[in-house]
């Protein structure tokens, strides 16, 4: 236990000083801010302070069709106008540490939740030993896309915190069940519906993930504590800015994609070339096509809700609308979360070197593109597509790993055989 603390201690100190040290280099920072991998019209940092000088100068801040960010963040920033300049990175540095260290409560729960409820996993608990908390921190504080995207100062890192938050809330509302801590498994309750219903306000998306977290907590009385939490948080954000106008300014872009700003998804480029006529259409097959995935996952993962929960946060990351480098880091971490899977994982080797290659080329590319001028469009959106496949594989083969591991705790028999359906 001390060697653990001592190593924790490392980690996240380190951590911090590399991102402070990062930030230190105003020109590798303003570089950052700018890379469309890792900001998007709704999470740039510039756009924000656009926004916020353009609040606290008394004009609207969303007539202007730049500025896409939720009232709150608006106001927390304005806030933070106020303080010293240093406090953005020091900000920033802190809410990374402060969702790697959820992510090792999460770790640490999920181990010890599956160990009480899963009898079977007894024997393999007894050959295998558990991927160290301090590993999954590790893996997700010094990740190059998690360095690149906190140093981009990019508010994609508010939602990641909401859902973390809220997965963590959601284990501790579940081992507080089985330890009968009555006194506070409703407060966990209602600390995952409020971070779920923040991270939903942030960015649509997390909605996704409310059935994967009333799985974890069996039960669906909490939908009604998410369902006030939304209302708040919308009741709030106009009497802050005194108007409805957000809701278009900051939710319709998200579903009608308005700004058609490059970034790595794939709706950008498509919408660019579809024809206005069949725009409507296909709006709405490929918003439907990133939803339509929450069901038969946990319906089909309805016993393992924390990898449902990964799995949909890896959806997300590959089909929304504006996805960016900071979406990957963080699923990437919640997948060392399910070290049980790695044996049976096949492709890692092709997800490495396709991430590896994306990562490489999708700078050059723009650079061709944009400032060179020896390239175009379909440049960049190849690499894109490069980027997208790797993460794709990487889900397939997470699932298939869960799926095969099941069948062979069920036919101990089939271990390490050819398993052929007729």
């Amino acid at each position: 236990m001390i060697t653990s603390f001592k190593t924790s201690k490392v980690v996240f100190t380190t951590a911090f000083i590399v991102r402070l040290v990062m930030f230190s280099f105003p020109s590798v920072v303003n570089t950052l801010m700018e890379c469309v991998e890792l900001s998007t019209p709704i999470t740039s940092f510039k756009r924000l302070t656009e926004g916020v000088y353009l609040y606290n100068h008394k004009v609207a801040p969303y007539d202007g069709g730049v500025f896409h960010q939720p009232p709150l963040l608006l106001c927390l920033f304005s806030c933070i106008d106020y303080l010293p300049s240093g406090s953005i990175p020091i900000l920033y540095s802190t809410l990374d540490l402060i969702i790697a260290y959820a992510l090792t409560c999460i770790t640490q729960l999920k181990q010890q939740y599956y160990d009480i409820k899963n009898g079977q996993l007894k024997a393999e608990k007894l050959h295998r030993k558990h991927i160290s908390p301090n590993t999954v921190a590790a893996m997700y504080l010094f990740n190059p896309l998690t360095l690149l995207s906190c140093a981009s100062k990019s508010t994609q890192i508010f939602s990641n915190l909401a859902v973390a938050m809220a997965l963590l809330s959601a284990l501790k509302y579940k081992t507080g069940q089985q330890i009968t801590e009555k006194n506070s498994i409703n407060v966990y309750s209602s600390l995952s519906m409020f971070w779920i219903a923040f991270a939903s306000y942030l960015s649509v998306y997390p909605i996704m993930l409310l059935p994967a977290l009333l799985l974890i907590m069996e039960t669906s009385k909490p939908v009604l504590h998410f369902s006030g939490w939304t209302v708040c948080l919308f009741l709030l954000s106009r009497l802050f800015v005194g108007t409805w106008d957000f809701i278009k300014a900051t939710y319709g872009i998200i579903i009608f994609v308005f700004d058609l700003t490059p970034n790595v998804g794939m709706f950008w480029y498509f919408f660019i070339e579809i024809f206005d006529q069949f725009r409507s259409f296909f709006m709405v097959v490929f918003q439907f096509h990133t939803f339509i995935f929450t069901a038969p996952i946990c319906i089909k993962m309805r016993n393992q809700p924390i990898l449902a929960a990964t799995v949909l946060c890896s959806i997300t990351a590959i089909f929304k609308s504006y996805p960016s480098a900071s979406d990957a880091c963080f699923y990437l971490a919640l997948v060392s979360v399910h070290d049980e899977l790695f044996k049976y994982c096949r492709y890692g080797f092709l997800v490495c070197n396709l991430f590896l290659y994306a990562s490489v080329l999708a700078p050059i590319f723009w650079h061709l593109w944009i400032y060179a001028g020896s390239g175009n469009a379909n440049f960049f959106y190849a690499i894109t597509l490069v980027y997208n496949l790797g993460q794709v594989i990487l889900l397939i083969d997470v699932v298939y790993a869960a799926l095969r591991r099941q069948f062979d705790l069920n036919h101990p028999e089939a271990i390490g055989k050819i398993v052929i359906h007729k």
